[in-house]
């Protein structure tokens, strides 16, 4: 008898080929075009801007399913995670497409337009006292934060006992191998293929991608092994 393909490992493979065609697409006009056709490909209000959004809106929408879920159990833990990380995605896709400035055409106003290296209404490209948030904030401490997340806490987790139960108390969704694998690959292949200014739009696309498949299908043995406890 043949095995039923799952949901999610049809959710995957879509997923993973969206990722990879524009590294790959992008790295084709590069070739042919240089910066400027690359540039086309990760450009503001493109497809690559556009389905980073999306998939950070799709992740809001899960998290905030799980804070509805935890609410009618009275989980007030994961009530409070649920829709804190629900807070954070919702404010990451309002930074991705600038708040919806440039769909709607809103002029910025003058302190985003003196202090915005893009002159745009957002937070993370702004420059203060000579500190670019975007370097500091959304790669440094965000670099420290994905290893943290993708090696360091599924180690803890199932390696720690006092870990693994605040992971389990709080309903923290903990990467498969796969997930692991996929965010790795991917953004390894943009660091060693790219290689071009505007290469992290092809990041933020491969890691909201992975943290969407996560949260869709998070690894389900840490809250096992609790139990078997």
């Amino acid at each position: 008898m043949k095995k039923k393909i799952s949901g999610f490992l049809i959710t995957d493979i879509i997923v993973l080929g969206i990722i990879v065609w524009f590294i790959a697409y992008a790295k084709i006009k590069a070739m042919e075009g240089g910066f400027e056709a690359f540039l086309y490909v990760v450009r503001e209000d493109g497809w690559v801007e556009y389905l980073t959004a999306l998939f950070l809106i799709l992740c809001a929408i899960l998290l905030g399913i799980n804070a509805v879920k935890a609410l009618k159990r009275a989980d007030k833990k994961q009530v409070l995670f649920y829709t804190l990380a629900c807070l954070v995605f919702i404010f990451g896709c309002g930074e991705e497409i600038s708040w919806g400035q440039r769909i709607f055409g809103i002029q910025s106003g003058e302190y985003f337009m003196a202090n915005n290296y893009q002159g745009e209404t957002n937070l993370h490209n702004l420059k203060i006292d000579g500190v670019d948030l975007n370097i500091l904030i959304f790669s440094k401490l965000m670099f420290v934060a994905l290893v943290s997340y993708f090696v360091l806490l599924p180690l803890l987790a199932w390696k720690t006992k006092s870990i693994r139960k605040l992971v389990v108390d709080f309903g923290v969704p903990i990467p498969r191998l796969h997930h692991i694998m996929m965010f790795f690959v991917t953004n390894i292949a943009v660091l060693t293929l790219i290689q071009m200014k505007k290469e992290s739009e092809l990041h933020e696309l491969a890691l909201t991608g992975v943290l969407f498949l996560i949260f869709l299908n998070p690894a389900k043995r840490i809250k096992e092994v609790v139990v078997r406890k």
